[in-house]
C-alpha cells in the first residue's frame, strides 16, 4: 500500500520537490530514484522554488514596460511542469504574490533599485548586511503603475500556462503568500511589504480579482484546445485552479484573526476577497514542531473552513524534537494522531482536500538537521510513514524505547583543554534555532578566553538552544552569563509559541548573570532552553554570547498546579477516583490530589522512573482521618518505606529512603492508609540520597 492510494477517498497527498541544476544536485526531478519515489508514493507536487517571482518575473525582458511586467518562464520551472504533465501528476502551483523571493526591480520607476546603504561599520562587521538593504521609497512606482504591472504579469503567467497545455496539471494556485506579519504593527496585521508600501492595504484584494479574471479569461479563450465547452461548468473544473491564500503560523489565534479579518475587509470601493466570492480556498502551511498544540491547528482548520470552499495543508513538516534514540518514534506519534484528526475532520464535512508535506527526504529539508519528513536520505521509509498509513488503516507504533537518563551536573565553561581536540557545540547538546550554527569565539568571554556564540542572527527569535530533556520533569537550577548590546537578554522554553520568558536581565556591554531554579515540563518528551533576545528592532539581532553556565538537579518536585502530574490510580479490583483540588493544600493557596475511595485497597501510585537505580530520599505530606499512613516501593512485590501516624487534624508530613532497583523500566511509589477513607497527597519532592 502507498500513500496516494491509502487517502485516495479523503484528499490529495503532496510532497513539494526541486528540480536539478547547477549546485543543486540533491535535488529531485532528475534522479531516477527520487522521482519514481514521487510518482509511487504521491498524487500531488509543488515546486518548492521554481514557479515564485524571482524567477519568472521578466523585468529585464524586452516586452518589459513601464506598465506591463510580464511572465517569463525560467527553464526549472518548465522543466518541472514538462515532467508533471508526462507523468499525470497534478501541481499545486506556488506562488504569485509574495513579498520573499521576488524582484527588487519589480517596484521600482524604470526597473532600476535605489536601496538606503547600510552604516559602513556595520557592514564590514558582516558583509552579508548588504543583502537585507531596503529599498529607498524614493525609488517606488506609484500604485496605479504597480496594479497594471501585478495585472498584466499575472494575466501573462495564466496565458502561458493554458496556451501551452498545462490547464489540467495545475489544479491550485497560492495567489497570496504570507501576507500577514503582527510583528510589522500595521494598522491592518498586513505584513509592511513593497506590495503593501506601493499599492497599500487591498494588495490581497486586486491580486485575487486579477487571477480570477485572468483564469475566467483564459477558460474563454483556450477550453476548445482542451476538448471542453466553456459553458459547462462541470467539465471546465478541470482546467479551473483553486485560488488560494496561504500563510504559516496560520493557527495562532492572533494571527488567525488578522488573516481572516484582511481576506473579509471591504473598502476603496470595492468588496472583500470573500464577499465577492474572489477566494477558492485558504492554505495552511502547516510547518509545525512535534510538541504543538494539535487542538489549536484543528480549531484553526475549523475556523477557516467556516468560510473558505477548500481547505488545503500545504507545506506540511513536523520538526523532531526529541534529541535521544527516540527521535522518530515520537515524532511519528504526532504524525498519526495528527492525521488522524484532519481525517476525522474531514468524515465530518470539512472540505480539506489536500495536504502536501514540504519536502521528500530529510536530508534536502529547508530545514536540515530537524528531520521533519517521512523518508531518510537512502529513501527508507521513516516511521512517520507508518503513521500515516496507520491513521487511515490502524495499527501500532510500539512503544519508546527505554532511555536511562542522566542526572549529573552539567558545567560549561567552553574552554578546550590542553592537547584535547575540542568538541563541536552539536555534541554537547547545542543548536542555532534558525539558519545557522552555535560556534565558539575569543572575541568574548566571562572567564578564560572562550565563550559560545552563533553565526549571524537576522532575527530576535534566532538563539542558543541547550537540550535539558535528561531532566523531564525535575526541578533544576540554571546559571548562566550572558552579554549582548540587545535591550533584553532571556532564557525561555525553545518552543515556537506558547513559550513565556523564564528569567531575564538587561543587555548592554558587560556580562550578567541570567539565574533561576526551574520545572521541567512533565508533558513533553523533549525540551531545550532557549537563549534569545529582545530588540529595539525585532527583524534584525544583536550578537549573543553565552559562558559559564551550569544545570543541576534539584529533585522532582510535585504539587499538582499544571495540567499533568505523577500520580496514577493504583487498586486490585477496587479502583479510586482521583482528582486535582484546590479546597486542599498544605500552604493554603494551591492544589492538591485528592483521592476518594470505597474500599481500602484503592490508592494511588507516584512516577518516579527517572530515578531507576538511585537511593532516593522522600518528602511528602498527606491528609487523612485515618490512622495510619504508608508509602512504599511499588511492584510484583511492593515493599514499604514508611509507616507514619496521621495527624489527627491537618496534615502529615512523611520522609522516608528508597532503593529502586537498576533494570525496571518504571518504578512508582505507592500511598495507602489503614483505612477507607479519603485522602489528599501534596508537595511530594523526590531527590538522590
Amino acid at each position: 500500500m502507498v500513500l496516494k492510494e491509502v487517502y485516495k477517498d479523503l484528499f490529495k497527498i503532496g510532497t513539494a520537490v526541486e528540480s536539478i541544476h547547477d549546485r543543486f544536485e540533491n535535488n529531485e526531478i532528475g534522479n531516477p530514484d527520487k522521482e519514481a519515489l514521487i510518482v509511487r508514493e504521491f498524487s500531488s507536487m509543488t515546486c518548492a522554488n521554481e514557479m515564485k517571482p524571482a524567477y519568472n518575473m521578466g523585468w529585464n525582458s524586452e516586452e518589459a514596460r513601464e506598465d506591463y511586467l510580464p511572465y517569463v518562464i525560467n527553464p526549472n520551472a518548465k522543466r518541472m511542469l514538462d515532467w508533471a504533465k508526462e507523468h499525470g501528476m497534478k501541481m499545486r502551483a506556488h506562488v504569485m504574490v509574495w513579498h520573499s523571493q521576488c524582484p527588487q526591480e519589480a517596484f521600482c520607476k524604470g526597473y532600476k533599485p535605489v536601496t538606503i546603504p547600510t552604516d559602513p561599520a556595520k557592514l564590514a562587521e558582516n558583509p552579508r548586511l548588504k543583502f537585507f538593504e531596503r529599498l529607498d521609497p524614493v525609488c517606488f512606482v506609484d500604485r496605479d503603475t504597480m496594479l497594471k504591472r501585478l495585472e498584466s504579469y499575472i494575466h501573462s503567467m495564466l496565458d502561458y500556462l493554458y496556451k501551452n497545455g498545462y490547464a489540467e496539471t495545475i489544479y491550485a494556485w497560492d495567489v497570496v503568500n504570507e501576507a500577514i506579519e503582527l510583528a510589522d504593527k500595521t494598522e491592518t496585521g498586513l505584513r509592511n511589504s513593497y506590495w503593501y508600501q506601493v499599492i497599500g492595504d487591498d494588495f490581497i484584494y486586486w491580486a485575487f480579482r486579477y487571477a480570477n479574471e485572468a483564469v475566467a479569461e483564459c477558460i474563454a479563450k483556450y477550453a476548445g484546445d482542451y476538448g471542453i465547452d466553456p459553458s459547462d461548468a462541470e467539465a471546465v473544473k478541470r482546467i479551473k485552479p483553486v485560488l488560494v491564500y496561504n500563510d504559516y503560523n496560520e493557527f495562532q489565534p492572533d494571527k488567525k484573526k488578522a488573516i481572516i479579518d484582511n481576506l473579509h475587509r471591504e473598502g476603496h470601493g470595492h468588496g472583500s476577497v470573500v464577499g465577492e466570492g474572489l477566494l477558492g480556498g485558504i492554505g495552511m502551511q502547516g510547518h509545525i514542531s512535534d510538541n504543538n498544540d494539535i487542538d489549536e491547528y484543528i480549531t484553526a482548520l475549523r475556523d477557516y473552513a467556516a468560510f473558505a470552499p477548500e481547505i488545503h495543508i500545504t507545506e506540511l513538516d513536523v520538526k523532531c524534537t526529541c534529541s535521544n534514540v527516540n527521535r522518530e518514534y515520537y515524532q511519528a506519534v504526532f504524525y498519526k494522531e495528527l492525521f488522524e484528526r484532519l481525517v476525522a475532520e474531514r468524515k465530518n464535512g470539512v472540505n480539506l482536500t489536500s495536504v502536501t508535506l514540504w519536502g521528500l527526504t530529510d536530508d534536502n529539508s529547508w530545514i536540515r538537521g530537524a528531520d521533519p519528513l517521512v523518508f531518510r536520505k537512502d529513501l527508507s521509509k521513516k516511521k512517520s510513514y507508518d503513521a500515516l498509513v496507520y491513521a487511515v488503516q490502524g495499527g501500532d507504533l510500539g512503544e519508546p524505547a527505554y532511555v536511562k537518563r542522566d542526572f549529573s551536573d552539567r558545567v560549561f565553561d567552553f574552554e578546550t583543554p590542553e592537547g584535547a581536540e575540542p568538541k563541536k557545540p552539536e555534541e554537547l547538546g547545542f543548536k542555532m534555532r534558525g539558519f545557522g550554527e552555535c560556534i565558539y569565539t575569543t572575541d568574548e568571554a566571562h572567564s578564560g578566553k572562550t565563550s559560545l556564540t552563533t553565526t549571524p542572527r537576522f532575527g530576535e527569535w534566532m538563539g542558543i538552544t541547550y537540550d535539558i530533556s535528561d531532566f523531564l520533569g525535575q526541578t533544576i537550577q540554571i546559571n548562566a552569563w550572558v552579554k549582548s548590546a540587545a535591550k533584553q537578554i532571556f532564557i525561555s522554553l525553545d518552543r515556537e509559541f506558547h513559550s513565556s520568558v523564564l528569567a531575564s536581565v538587561e543587555g548592554g556591554d558587560d556580562w550578567k548573570l541570567l539565574q533561576l531554579s526551574y520545572k521541567v515540563p512533565t508533558d513533553q518528551y523533549s525540551v531545550r532552553l532557549f537563549f534569545g533576545t529582545k530588540e529595539e528592532d525585532p527583524h534584525h539581532a544583536s550578537p549573543l554570547f553565552l559562558d559559564d553556565l551550569t544545570v543541576s538537579l534539584i529533585g522532582q518536585e510535585e504539587s499538582f498546579e499544571e495540567e499533568t502530574n505523577i500520580a496514577a490510580i493504583r487498586g486490585a479490583g477496587h479502583l479510586p477516583f482521583i482528582f486535582v483540588t484546590d479546597k486542599e493544600s498544605v500552604d493554603g493557596k494551591g492544589h492538591s490530589l485528592g483521592v476518594t475511595r470505597q474500599e481500602k485497597d484503592a490508592t494511588i501510585s507516584l512516577d518516579v522512573s527517572a530515578y531507576i537505580g538511585k537511593t532516593i530520599d522522600v518528602t511528602m505530606f498527606v491528609k487523612t482521618a485515618d490512622k495510619l499512613i504508608r508509602v512504599g516501593v511499588d511492584g510484583s512485590t511492593p515493599v514499604c518505606i514508611a509507616e507514619v501516624a496521621a495527624a489527627a487534624d491537618g496534615w502529615t508530613e512523611i520522609n522516608a529512603k528508597a532503593v529502586l532497583p537498576e533494570g525496571e523500566r518504571s518504578a512508582k511509589l505507592y500511598v495507602e492508609t489503614d483505612g477507607k477513607a479519603d485522602f489528599f497527597v501534596d508537595d511530594v519532592f523526590v531527590r538522590m540520597a
